[in-house]
């Protein structure tokens, strides 16, 4: 598509780089003229599935009704797309929330407005087209089952072309500082436009370090709600196991319906161990007290396990693990290395 620009609007120009065109063509087909080859032999294996992944069938529309069929399918997931930009969150248990903070999303607004202005420069052209595209094919028009827009990670390969949206402003206000404003007082707006971005800076790294948390109550889908509801107390689980560090061993007193996660856990801690006690009234018996503290993990339904664990390791300490939002998730019984060695006399 950026060829045939540059060939309807360019010719001049793009003469110089016919070459460097019949080189790009050539090297595509060099390196995927064997897989284009074996889906023209079997082309269920990639058009079959793109085609029942589309929400609507991309043709055009020849009449009233058509058209309207179509835009009655496309524009609510369009729609939920844009305002995932700035506030709805995303649906793809990647990425909880918008995609950008409000300020930056009216940057972007008068970003993609400059580009569509200036759409003859082939630089503008070429990002629009980039953008847009991943926005309305991997974004809109493709979906997944027991999926619901907005969901970002889809828009990856057009990241860059969002980044440099949030900046064509940004270089039209320094520009226009520089060449309109008098030589005295050109340093005032370079200056301004810095602190705004520091803000800017300031303002994401607060929002991720102190606001943003996975949150599977704001997903709509029933499926990928369950899946991060998993995922939510692997993760907790994980990060405690790792708060008390090498120096303890975890047991999960009772069969639980949460899996333990151990490769999370041994990225966050180094040479802990963790015992899944299937049987508790037999197993909390027989476990031996060494040099190392002991912390019990109650999931929900084996609640009745700790007046138990408490009798035979006296003087730990009882604690309660939830999530963000304040929901239990499991209690805890620990036991410091000192407190284990004492129950030991």
């Amino acid at each position: 598509m950026f060829m045939v620009f540059l060939l309807a609007l360019h010719w001049k120009h793009a003469r110089q780089y016919t070459g460097g065109f019949l080189l790009l063509g050539g090297s595509y087909f060099v390196e995927f003229g064997p897989l284009l080859l074996h889906f023209i032999r079997k082309p269920n294996l990639y058009l079959g599935r793109g085609a029942s992944l589309l929400i609507w069938s991309p043709h055009i529309p020849i009449s009233f009704a058509d058209f309207h069929r179509a835009w009655k399918t496309i524009w609510p997931v369009l729609s939920e797309n844009l305002l995932g930009i700035s506030t709805h969150t995303s649906q793809d248990i990647i990425f909880y929330g918008p995609l950008l903070l409000p300020a930056e999303s009216a940057l972007l607004v008068l970003g993609v407005a400059l580009l569509l202005w200036h759409w003859r420069h082939p630089a503008a052209f070429l990002i629009l087209a980039s953008g847009l595209g991943v926005l309305l094919v991997g974004g809109t028009l493709v979906a997944y089952p027991n999926s619901v827009p907005p969901l970002i990670n889809h828009w990856t390969p057009a990241f860059p072309a969002f980044y440099v949206a949030l900046a064509v402003p940004v270089g039209a206000w320094i520009t226009a500082g520089q060449s309109e404003l008098e030589p005295r007082f050109r340093w005032i707006l370079p200056v301004t436009v810095a602190i705004a971005l520091l803000v800017l800076g300031w303002c994401n790294l607060h929002f991720y370090f102190h606001h943003y948390y996975a949150d599977p109550e704001s997903l709509k889908s029933k499926a990928y709600r369950s899946a991060q509801r998993n995922y939510e107390v692997q993760t907790a689980q994980s990060r405690y196991s790792a708060s008390l560090g090498p120096n303890y061993k975890v047991f999960t007193v009772g069969q639980s319906s949460w899996p333990y996660d151990p490769v999370t856990t041994r990225y966050l801690v180094r040479g802990q161990k963790w015992t899944l006690l299937t049987n508790p009234a037999a197993e909390l018996v027989s476990i031996t007290r060494d040099d190392k503290g002991v912390a019990f993990l109650f999931f929900p339904g084996k609640d009745q396990y700790q007046q138990t664990t408490r009798e035979l390791f006296p003087g730990g300490k009882d604690g309660e693990v939830t999530s963000r939002r304040g929901k239990h998730l499991f209690y805890t019984y620990v036991l410091t290395p000192p407190e284990v060695q004492a129950t030991q006399k």
